[in-house]
């Protein structure tokens, strides 16, 4: 099944996995594999979805950046067990992949608020264009080429991306008194929008958190989308809203924990770093299909909107900068 069939060697863990594997360090936990891909393979903990990546993955939430370089033939439903120093894929034999985590270092996908003097406060629109562009653009800019259920489902996203955007505004705008109503139905209406392991509008909402997670004057805001969502996903119909790989990255979103490409991206924009911009969107835009360019989508609308926050209207700016 494997080109090494004997064992692999971790590189780096999100600390979400030091708990488990103190754990299994003490008795053995057996599981399944959730969901297997040529360079991802999803297992579930105790309602914790954790990934076990290829050499070329990146830091994300509940990941594991092991050597291997692919985990071609691993399939849905076979036996996992997580054992002292080694997290063991298949049956016992030549077939099964031991990932030795002795000694295995770990990362946080936690973001905190940067200060306030790290923060661009010029701006950047003074100068005419935003100093960013996404590229490709995503699934929430409408193309002609696209066939008719694309362009439908394009203009679904775009008028809830207005609907969000306006609630939004409103807890911004720092009024006692903004009703969670119609943040709860934009937020609503956005989860499980679009195609794919993680739909467009749920990674729009991951974007949108990465910035007020990131800004040190938008906690309020931040808590009330997080405690929306929260809600929505853990709610009696929370299961059925959205895929499971998406949910677990919304719900990791709303505990601050975010991609490390779109985090730095995150960052970059808020300090108007022009380079670091070009750089870490250009990384983010990358991610997935369309997953990175729609996560860039809402990380943009909530910085806009942190900058011009305008109660009961979008604010003019309020698009994405794209190359044709």
């Amino acid at each position: 099944m494997f080109e090494n069939p004997s064992r692999t060697r971790p590189v780096v863990a999100d600390e979400i996995w030091r708990p488990v594997l103190a754990e299994a360090a003490q008795q053995a936990i057996h599981t399944t594999v959730h969901s297997a891909f040529d360079h991802a393979v999803n297992i579930v903990v105790d309602g914790e979805l954790l990934t076990l990546l290829a050499s070329t993955g990146r830091p994300q939430p509940g990941a594991m950046i092991t050597s291997q370089r692919h985990f071609v033939g691993v399939r849905a439903g076979e036996a996992v067990a997580l054992r002292e120093h080694a997290v063991v894929l298949g049956n016992a034999g030549s077939s099964a992949l031991a990932v030795d985590v002795h000694g295995i270092t770990y990362f946080t996908c936690r973001v905190e608020p940067l200060t306030a003097s790290a923060l661009e406060t010029r701006d950047p629109f003074d100068d005419g264009e935003p100093p960013y562009s996404i590229d490709p653009p995503g699934a929430f800019t409408p193309n002609p080429s696209q066939l008719p259920f694309d362009r439908a489902v394009a203009v679904r996203l775009q008028h809830a991306r207005s609907a969000f955007s306006l609630a939004l505004a409103g807890q911004l705008s720092q009024r006692p008194t903004s009703p969670l109503n119609s943040l709860r139905r934009a937020i609503a209406d956005l989860i499980g929008l679009g195609i794919g392991l993680t739909p467009s509008g749920d990674d729009y909402l991951v974007g949108a958190l990465a910035t007020l997670s990131l800004h040190p004057d938008s906690a309020d805001a931040r808590l009330a989308v997080a405690v929306c969502l929260s809600d929505l996903l853990l709610g009696s119909d929370g299961a059925g809203r959205t895929t499971d790989i998406s949910r677990h990255f919304l719900i990791a979103a709303c505990k601050r924990s975010f991609h490390h490409d779109l985090a730095a991206a995150g960052r970059a924009l808020l300090e108007h770093d022009a380079r670091a911009i070009s750089e870490t969107f250009a990384a983010t835009a990358a991610i997935g299909s369309t997953s990175g360019s729609d996560a860039l989508t809402g990380l943009v609308d909530a910085h806009n909107l942190l900058l011009r926050p305008i109660p009961g209207q979008l604010p003019a700016n309020l698009k994405v900068n794209t190359h044709d």
